[in-house]
């Protein structure tokens, strides 16, 4: 039983940062590779500043004040940069970050982390954390699907399919980048305040290059910009990933295991959506 809840508050945890990197991603078509850059920032803002004050209001604005300064620095990238550009300079920038905190040993304690990481009261075990989640999940999911419906989303799909043409109609680029970044950068806020808090450790491995393999595969498996989809492909390969722990395998060897079939199953994926990831420019 406590297996089952500790795989449902995987989900609930993880559904807002992908269900905000799909809105990119997925719907916007925009080729950013630096989610988990924005989820490391936000996590150890937030972890830093909650066991500095013991407050978990500043250590909540911290996390979100992070994720929003490093999203919208992506969403400038993303208007100054041709698409393959803003895909090797997201990656670069995610390194980049990682690379400050494994170094800067007397704030982050660099590859040890930051271990006791304060819980919020209500919060004691892994039944309330599957619960908070669960629910935070489904607000989430409802809030991107209304999101997707809307006018803001037609302008995200317009400006996905046909950039030049959309302008062209009055759609501001700028604006909807914009906007979009920071939809994602507090969807990313909420899961990497929750999670450090449930593992009651905030560990740099945890979002290493591994970390976004999975977060790209969750998207392109779920059907990039569905928001069912994706949410199902989060549920069905959170699960799959728990689950291998129990092959008998050393943790040396489950490792690599691990990265090389998540990395066959994206690859599948991209070449089973490669005409909606890669889709041909209109011509007239």
């Amino acid at each position: 039983m406590d297996f089952l809840l500790h795989i449902i508050a995987l989900m609930g945890m993880m559904l807002p940062a992908i269900l905000g990197y799909n809105l990119i991603f997925g719907r916007g078509k925009i080729l950013h590779f630096g989610p988990v850059g924005v989820s490391v920032m936000s996590a150890y803002a937030g972890v830093l500043a909650l066991t500095a004050t013991q407050s978990f209001v500043l250590g909540g604005i911290s996390a979100l004040a992070s994720a929003l300064i490093v999203s919208t620095f992506f969403a400038w990238l993303s208007l100054k940069l041709e698409p393959d550009g803003l895909g090797v300079m997201s990656i670069a920038v995610h390194l980049a970050i990682l690379a400050v905190v494994l170094n800067w040993n007397g704030l982050t304690r660099g590859a040890l982390g930051i271990p006791r990481v304060p819980r919020m009261p209500f919060l004691d075990s892994v039944a309330d954390f599957a619960l908070l989640s669960v629910m935070i999940a489904a607000c989430v999911a409802a809030g991107m699907h209304h999101v997707d419906r809307s006018s803001f989303g037609r302008k995200l799909r317009a400006l996905a399919e046909h950039d030049w043409h959309a302008r062209s109609l009055g759609i501001d680029k700028a604006y909807v980048h914009f906007t979009a970044f920071l939809i994602a950068g507090v969807c990313s806020a909420v899961t990497n305040f929750l999670f450090p808090q449930y593992l009651v450790l905030l560990h740099p491995n945890d979002y290493q290059f591994p970390a976004l393999v999975f977060t790209v595969m969750l998207v392109v498996a779920g059907g990039p910009g569905s928001v069912m989809g994706v949410t199902l492909s989060t549920i069905l390969l959170v699960s799959l990933k728990e689950a291998l722990r129990f092959v008998p395998l050393a943790p040396s060897v489950l490792g690599p295991v691990r990265l090389m079939l998540f990395g066959a199953i994206l690859f599948v994926a991209v070449w089973w959506r490669r005409d909606t990831l890669f889709p041909k420019a209109r011509s007239v």
